[in-house]
């Protein structure tokens, strides 16, 4: 899918988030969200009109602190590869107009879930188990092991 060759197990997950079908990007989308714990903030009428935006609140410091942690230790190690990677997993879940019907959500949480996971995968030598398993979560339990 991608027009470069990566160590295998992450070819293969590459491969396999480009064949995502609709329904898996929407359940990975829904399910890197809600363990993202967006909540947005109530819209306000005042504050549109001057122009300032109510952003979503990130709930579950975990598993941005193990993404962060994750980018750090492959940038510290110099596993540019690997980065490559989950950069490359992420664009093959969004092909053209695939899953026209997909809301953006959904398109961006599948998009970060297989990203994490792609990146925990090359770098689980340099990351603690738990942050392993945080980022690897919503890619086993809807597309199973790694």
């Amino acid at each position: 899918m991608s027009n470069e060759i990566y160590p295998a197990a992450l070819q293969a997950m590459i491969d396999r988030a480009g064949a995502l079908t609709a329904e898996e990007i929407d359940t990975l989308g829904r399910l890197w969200e809600s363990d993202e714990g967006l909540i947005m903030g109530k819209p306000s009428v005042s504050a549109e009109l001057l122009g300032e935006l109510n952003p979503p609140i990130v709930t579950n410091h975990a598993l941005i602190d193990a993404w962060q942690r994750a980018l750090d230790a492959a940038a510290g190690a110099g596993r540019v590869e690997e980065l490559d990677a989950a950069r490359a997993a992420g664009h093959a879940t969004h092909r053209d107009d695939r899953h026209l019907k997909d809301s953006p959500s959904a398109k961006n949480g599948s998009e970060e879930a297989v990203r994490s996971a792609v990146l925990a995968v090359g770098v689980k030598d340099l990351i603690s188990d738990t942050d392993y398993q945080i980022l690897v979560a919503p890619w086993q339990q809807v597309l199973g092991d790694i």
